[in-house]
């Protein structure tokens, strides 16, 4: 949802407060939110009742962290806009947007299930579009497909519904139709290049159904935008691998990587001087004074690791167990650490979690972690929930302290698999160290020596799973998970969790739609010799296990 460019307007303010307003979002549009917000206060001040001012002052509120503030005057933007629906919606989308933007999804979603979205029929085709998007945001699949599919009747010939529609139908499993959609947005837009990267990522392509062609026919154009080319060379390169066209898919797979990371300023030493940092400070005793009641985090499940090592299913088969639910990957457990940090130590200081040390207040982290938690879970409908930000191999101490009864899952994969299947993943935002791969590996390596720090601080928090462990042998490898995270394990459950309907985001939305399968397994060996920097790296911190 874009709130920063669309204001309505509930009376009409005077001369003097349009050219404030004007001025107010000038400024904010540029980036300098202290004028902005000077001059959007301005425009209160000549015209209190302007409710597209309140909502301008709220969005540059929650451009400066100011979300509590940002709520003030979007409350005061719904008593102005009681009688007016058109008016009103908006401005609680405003409201979810500053629970998402803080980071708290219960409160978001909790606002965008209001009766006043019920009646999907009544609201504006724009505020629809709007709405699912945030539900997006929020994990819930299910209405946002719901609402896209809504949109998409009023508007069937927009290629921004059909694609929005067909990503909604992806993270439901809808595989067929998200192709179907894709095709359509394509065909409206041809230049819609993210549809072509999501496409061939539904299915196993064939010799006789692919893209392969107008994939190379859109690339002939030296003239498309970078972000054409990175998005055209990994759907290539994908279908390429599942034609068993192996030297030609890496090849277009570096090209898209390359221009990928030339737009990315990234410093691998910096990750592994924080790696580092994090086990020199963080010994047994770290922390260990602030008494934090035995039973808190009971109810919460983490599965943590490197990315692509088959954490959503895990996810899935985990939540095909009676009363548990997943959060996604949220980030909520490094804000709240990272904002109690900034409360007891230097705010500005890089490194701020490992500056304020034991003046955390790691109880409070707890305490705020667990209610947001608790809340997904309550609005999912179930009393469990499972945390499966990857990254939070980082907190691992913060979280086994904070969290004492908390299930902490360690997913790990084969060092080659696992930096293969980064390497050919198309990020939106996330792991910048995953486009050159040297940096990769040496992230990998990093990775593995803070995860064995942490198996000496805390060695009883965590339960050890390998993904080969899991695919071979599914029900041997879920009787054990099962029983450690004191959920009873039911033969039926290998059967079942891939056809539930629980959405997903992730790379592996479409792959999480099938049984468990071997085939990933050892697939980087197809790309021996072009994976050789890789491999030196790995070698060389002994992890590379020759054939």
């Amino acid at each position: 949802m874009s709130g920063n460019n669309h204001y309505s307007t509930a009376t009409e303010p005077g001369a003097d407060a349009r050219k404030a307003f004007a001025a107010a979002r000038k400024y904010f549009l540029r980036g300098n939110l202290s004028d902005a917000q000077r001059w959007a206060e301005a425009v209160l001040d000549l015209a209190p009742s302007y409710i597209s001012g309140r909502r301008l002052l709220a969005d540059i509120l929650i451009q400066r962290g100011m979300h509590q503030a940002a709520r003030a005057q979007l409350r005061q933007a719904l008593q102005l806009s009681s009688e007016q629906p058109d008016k009103r919606l908006p401005v609680k989308l405003h409201f979810a947007t500053s629970y998402f933007r803080e980071g708290d999804l219960a409160s978001a979603l909790q606002t965008l299930r209001s009766t006043e979205f019920a009646a999907l029929a009544k609201i504006k085709t724009s505020t629809l579009g709007q709405l699912g998007y945030l539900h997006t945001l929020c994990e819930s699949h299910e209405t946002a497909l719901e609402i896209y599919e809504a949109v998409l009747l009023r508007e069937p010939n927009s290629a921004e519904n059909l694609f929005n529609c067909a990503a909604a139908n992806r993270a439901m499993g809808n595989l067929e139709r998200a192709e179907a959609l894709y095709d359509r947005a394509i065909q409206l837009n041809p230049q819609d290049w993210e549809a072509y990267k999501n496409r061939s990522e539904l299915r196993r392509q064939s010799t006789d159904r692919n893209h392969v062609r107008q994939l190379e026919a859109q690339l002939m154009d030296d003239n498309k935008p970078d972000f054409a080319a990175i998005q055209l060379n990994f759907a290539l390169a994908k279908e390429l691998e599942d034609l068993g066209d192996y030297s030609r898919s890496f090849s277009v797979l570096q090209s898209g990587s390359e221009v990928r990371r030339k737009h990315i300023e990234y410093d691998v030493a910096r990750d592994l001087d924080t790696m580092s940092a994090i086990s020199g400070n963080f010994a047994a005793d770290f922390l260990s004074a602030p008494e934090v009641p035995h039973d808190r985090g009971k109810n919460i499940i983490f599965i943590l690791g490197m990315p692509r090592t088959g954490s959503t299913l895990l996810d899935r088969i985990l939540c095909a167990a009676p009363g548990v639910v997943s959060a996604g990957e949220p980030d909520t457990f490094a804000r709240l650490l990272l904002q109690v940090a900034a409360e007891s130590g230097n705010a500005q200081d890089e490194n701020v979690i490992l500056s304020a040390g034991e003046t955390i207040d790691i109880n409070r982290v707890g305490v705020a972690y667990e209610k947001q938690m608790h809340a997904r879970a309550q609005l999912l409908g179930g009393q469990r929930i499972i945390d499966k930000n990857p990254m939070n191999f980082l907190y691992l101490g913060w979280i086994a302290r904070a969290l004492p009864a908390a299930k902490i899952i360690h997913l790990q994969r084969d060092p080659m698999d696992t930096c293969y299947a980064i390497y050919k993943t198309l990020f939106k935002s996330a792991y910048p160290f995953s486009y050159r791969q040297k940096e990769l590996a040496r992230y990998y390596c990093g990775y593995r020596e803070l995860m064995a720090h942490w198996c000496q601080v805390v060695p009883d928090r965590i339960i050890e799973l390998d993904y080969e462990q899991l695919v071979s042998d599914l029900p041997a490898a879920g009787r054990r998970i099962f029983r450690q995270c004191a959920l009873s394990w039911d033969d039926a459950i290998q059967d079942t969790y891939y056809g539930r309907g629980q959405g997903t985001a992730t790379a592996s939305a479409a792959q999480v739609r099938q049984p468990v399968y071997r085939s990933s397994l050892e697939k980087w060996k197809h790309y021996r010799a072009e994976l050789q920097p890789m491999v030196d790296v790995l070698d060389a911190a002994g992890l590379f296990e020759p054939a």
